[in-house]
């Protein structure tokens, strides 16, 4: 099997078996334990204040938010996220052998 096949399995493997819904509800908690999306909702109110008096669209918001935001999720979210993805591979990654 290809790279892109096995890549493609994975994913498939990732979803079906419903680890990605769970590692995304997990994600949600811990940013939200985190105080993360406080944090991301203020810098949305800061961006918006910055730009006045011109009205800032969606796609503007996102641009300049999405970096910030992703900058900000703390290390040990993603070090546990991290954790969750590599633990599906070592699962999977064998089974796709059989």
């Amino acid at each position: 099997m290809s790279d892109v096949g096995i890549r493609e399995e994975l994913l498939r493997r990732f979803v079906e078996s419903g680890e990605r819904e769970r590692v995304q509800e997990l994600l949600k908690s811990k940013l939200n334990a985190n105080g993360w999306q406080d944090e991301v909702r203020q810098m949305c109110k800061d961006i918006i204040k910055e730009k006045e008096p011109n009205p800032v669209t969606v796609d503007e918001l996102a641009g300049e938010l999405t970096p910030r935001a992703r900058a900000s999720v703390p290390e040990n979210v993603k070090a546990e996220m991290l954790e969750q993805i590599q633990a599906f591979l070592a699962k999977a990654l064998p089974q796709l052998d059989q």
